[in-house]
């Protein structure tokens, strides 16, 4: 499998360019040419051509097997002493997704940047089932897609919002969560203690689909008056 994938020509070598040609001429005139120079000059530089397309296909062919049997079998076949074959492994790292959450029927993966919804691509396909284990392809991203708008949110800025509840308006603060443990203390207004929902990726997950961000957390509800609710567009009064 390295051989198709790393071993192919390399881009980038040869002569390019007039200038190039015409100091060639020049050279090949025995009166202009010099009389010693290195024998690697003149050779250009090469770049690494790399052909991932069959790793993609061979991820594809083995949708719904064990994820830890497809690894096993790609991995089979290289030895980690060789640093060019090792390099498949690190492409295979970028190319399915391993740290997945599932939310209803949305899928999230937690990674340096935070936690984000992902849809299927070119080069990240599939996806690691966190429930059995499988392989799986990771749905398209849909036509036009946006975010998902309910008519009892309505986004008033990164710190706050209007929400409907129990078929009244309320104004819902929301504040940054601090940084490290801290979080396990805080309390949301609308989703209670934060420890009790779940994992540190769980409770992400839930505060992004919930408020649209995975770093805010409601610290205060108030119900808002006529003068307010005018504020509101007028297919969700």
């Amino acid at each position: 499998m390295y051989e198709v994938i790393i071993e192919r020509p390399r881009t980038g070598g040869g002569w390019g360019g007039e200038g190039r040609r015409e100091e060639m001429r020049r050279r090949a005139d025995p009166e202009h040419a010099p009389v010693r120079e290195p024998i690697s000059r003149g050779r250009g530089s090469k770049q690494l051509n790399e052909n991932l397309a069959p790793l993609r296909r061979f991820l594809l062919s083995r949708v719904g097997r064990p994820w830890d049997a497809v690894h096993s079998e790609i991995a089979a076949t290289l030895r980690v002493t060789s640093a060019v074959q090792k390099h498949v492994l690190d492409h295979l790292r970028d190319m399915v997704y391993t740290n997945v959450m599932k939310v209803g029927d949305r899928l999230y993966e937690r990674g340096s940047g935070g936690v984000r919804e992902i849809f299927g691509h070119r080069w990240t396909p599939v996806y690691v089932c966190p429930e059995t284990g499988l392989l799986k392809k990771v749905p398209p991203r849909p036509a036009r897609y946006k975010p998902p708008v309910t008519r009892d949110v309505v986004p008033i800025d990164g710190g706050a919002q209007y929400r409907r509840i129990g078929g009244q308006w309320y104004r819902i603060t929301l504040m940054p969560i601090p940084a490290g443990p801290h979080w396990l203390d805080l309390h949301d207004v609308l989703l209670g203690a934060l420890r009790g929902l779940g994992t540190t990726w769980q409770m992400t997950a839930t505060l992004l689909e919930h408020y649209g961000r995975s770093d805010r957390y409601a610290t205060e509800k108030r119900q808002i008056g006529k003068k307010e609710l005018r504020r509101l567009p007028p297919e969700v009064r």
